[in-house]
């Protein structure tokens, strides 16, 4: 699924397409990754995005991977939309140290917002960019409904919708093409799928103790 089809997300049960890599004639792609997560609510995750911080916390969400973390523009209540997070990380834990700097957004600015509202769960949505290059790669979102054991992240990339950082202005298409191809090889692609589902995993196995011991919210 392109980005374009996003709300077919709010819809109860699964897409035929919820984990792996689909490219597409455009050069762009789309990776998707399924979690379950025993335990943990949507109000978990909700609450991971405004509480994690610096590099020590970021490494609990993957001890190989994630190599430093800052934020821009967090308020001081830990609220996240609209803030800026600026990581280090690998993909695999070799080779290219990625830079990126993820804007994140309201989910009503993404998704229909009635039909936003009828979900019983939380959309963390992001546009993923460069912290060395005034671009963004696209657009990503961790899609997360709460079930009777727990609840599950449907995490998306939509990557190639390349634009600028400051205003979202597209780039001309030539040059979106050329950072299309250069950017996102099968490794490349193949290893964020990876790392997506890993992360996840970490994060289903931590959450649930974390988040009670630091809110002393024990309710499920």
């Amino acid at each position: 699924m392109r980005f374009d089809d996003r709300n077919e997300m709010l819809r109860p049960g699964y897409l035929p397409f919820e984990s792996g890599v689909m490219r597409h004639d455009d050069g762009s792609v789309t990776i998707a990754a399924l979690t379950r997560m025993p335990r943990c609510r949507a109000k978990m995750v909700d609450w991971w995005f405004g509480w994690l911080g610096g590099t020590d916390t970021y490494k609990l969400w993957h001890p190989v991977d994630h190599l430093f973390s800052d934020w821009e523009g967090r308020r001081a209540d830990g609220h996240y939309h609209g803030a800026r997070h600026l990581v280090h990380e690998t993909l695999g834990g070799d080779g290219e140290v990625h830079k990126l700097r993820v804007h994140f957004r309201d989910p009503h600015e993404v998704f229909d917002p009635a039909g936003y509202d009828g979900v019983d769960g939380v959309a963390i949505c992001a546009r993923p960019g460069s912290l060395e290059k005034p671009i963004n790669l696209g657009h990503m979102t961790h899609f997360v409904r709460n079930t009777d054991y727990g609840c599950e992240m449907r995490t998306r990339f939509w990557l190639g919708d390349i634009h600028a950082q400051d205003d979202g202005a597209p780039l001309p298409e030539a040059m979106r093409a050329g950072i299309r191809a250069a950017a996102l090889g099968d490794d490349f692609c193949a290893r964020l799928h990876r790392h997506s589902i890993e992360e996840m995993g970490y994060l289903a196995d931590l959450l649930p103790v974390l988040y009670r011991q630091v809110t002393q919210d024990a309710s499920f």
